[in-house]
């Protein structure tokens, strides 16, 4: 078993009028260790979702995810496994400066005396690019980038086995991201993390991840163990990402494509796809191994 296992995970939820709506479906995905899997797709395709059940935080309805062979669900895991979210002010008590929020995770999981955890905080503050003097500032005195490699170190501070990143940079402005990406990167190499960026950017995604896996509408439609062979995506919704991260004119897209009131499982994607006909229709493709390392979920590729 791989060091981090999910096995037919799926997730839906249901509206105030009764609406159900698939968050996730059936999706299956395994990392080892010291490996970054960059998992992007839209708004609303299920990548958050998807990464709140890896972290333990959401219930799948059905499927099993494990972290060595134990469900991430179970309390040893809670330390192991760490995450950052997009909105860091949302992700962090307001009325605590720095330092108490970064040593809350010391204090949760580490026996240490307050010279050792006050020693440990400056420590993450400088590892991040800080000073050991915003150990006493509250978060509305940082800006959004500021606060966001708080939220790293804090995330660190656990000594994390998964580190997940939920669109960590979408909230800031290109430039920051840009540096934080490199905090990142840096990090990466530095403690050899393994880790899940989810992103709608598959340019950074390409930047800091070793694999990659495309979701459409809750569902995965390509995978690849190798992302510098990113130009080898085929699936037409990810051929369409890649024309965005390329710089290219949008491909073809199918426009007024209705589905067939008794559709079956028809392909997530087959409203979309201008290739799409009857058996797109009624038969949702499986997701398989075209080449080594390279899985795609279509009827004619």
């Amino acid at each position: 078993m791989s060091f981090l296992e999910i096995q037919e995970v799926s997730k839906s939820y249901r509206s105030r009028k009764g609406r159900q709506t698939e968050a996730v479906q059936k999706v299956s995905l395994s990392l080892e260790r010291g490996r970054c899997l960059g998992v992007v797709g839209e708004s609303g395709c299920g990548k958050s979702t998807l990464c709140r059940m890896i972290a333990g935080v959401v219930r799948p309805d059905s499927g099993e995810i494990w972290l060595e062979g134990s469900s991430v669900r179970e309390k040893k895991n809670r330390k192991k496994i760490q995450m950052v979210f997009q909105n860091s002010l949302d992700a962090v008590n307001l009325h605590l400066n720095a330092g108490r929020i970064l040593s809350e995770p010391l204090e949760n999981f580490f026996s240490m005396s307050r010279e050792e955890r006050r020693n440990k905080t400056e420590g993450l503050l400088e590892l991040v690019g800080l000073s050991k003097e915003d150990a006493g500032k509250y978060p509305k005195q940082f800006s959004g980038g500021q606060l966001q490699r708080i939220c790293i170190a804090r995330a660190l501070a656990a000594e994390p086995e998964l580190l997940l990143l939920d669109e960590p940079l979408s909230s800031l402005d290109v430039s920051v991201q840009a540096q934080l990406l490199n905090l990142l990167a840096d990090l990466k190499r530095e403690f050899r993390l393994t880790g899940i960026l989810v992103s709608h950017d598959l340019e950074a995604v390409y930047y800091l991840a070793d694999e990659l896996a495309v979701m459409y509408s809750g569902a995965l439609v390509e995978t690849l163990s190798d992302i510098t062979a990113l130009d080898c995506l085929r699936h037409p919704y990810a051929r369409r990402l890649l024309s965005v991260h390329n710089g290219e004119a949008g491909t073809e897209q199918a426009e007024g494509k209705s589905l067939p009131e008794e559709r079956g499982e028809a392909c997530v994607y087959a409203s979309q796809c201008p290739k799409a006909d009857g058996l797109c229709f009624s038969k949702s493709p499986e997701l398989s191994e075209r080449e080594d390392g390279h899985k795609i979920a279509c009827h004619y590729i």
